[in-house]
């Protein structure tokens, strides 16, 4: 099943931010319906994923063979 996994700060987070309902943002990540709050609260969901991931800090060790 075709679905966006948010923590549960963040889906209160775009519930605020869209004045809608938590219930409504879990059918819009959850792809249960297409309107087009649905598809902005899906954007906006990527552009959050998107900030956590670049907090994210990845160390190579290039002596590692």
């Amino acid at each position: 099943m075709k679905q966006i996994l948010l923590h549960p700060s963040d889906r209160e987070k775009l519930a605020n931010e869209f004045a809608v309902s938590r219930q409504t943002v879990y059918a819009a990540l959850r792809y249960f319906n297409n309107s087009q709050t649905a598809q902005a609260i899906r954007q906006r969901s990527k552009e959050l994923l998107l900030n956590e991931s670049n907090k994210v800090q990845i160390s190579i060790n290039e002596d590692v063979e």
